[in-house]
């Protein structure tokens, strides 16, 4: 059974918002050996910015909030 869970991820240029699946968000972030205080990254469909998320606990612990980067 798949999870219907999904992360608001909002562009940090537009404020466009974009859900997207967990599981896609905990793929890229396990995959991920970068820095791991980054959350996994997604670019706008609407602008090409970057998109961040309003909030999601990454699978080493660290936390990321939109408002940490957008006051």
């Amino acid at each position: 059974m798949r999870s219907k869970e999904t992360i608001k991820y909002i562009c940090l240029q537009c404020s466009s918002e974009e859900e997207i699946p967990l599981n896609v968000v905990r793929n890229f972030d396990a995959m991920d050996d970068g820095d791991p205080t980054v959350p996994p990254q997604f670019c706008c469909e609407e602008c090409g910015g970057a998109m961040y998320p309003d909030y999601y606990k990454g699978v080493h612990g660290y936390e990321y909030r939109i408002n940490d980067v957008k006051k």
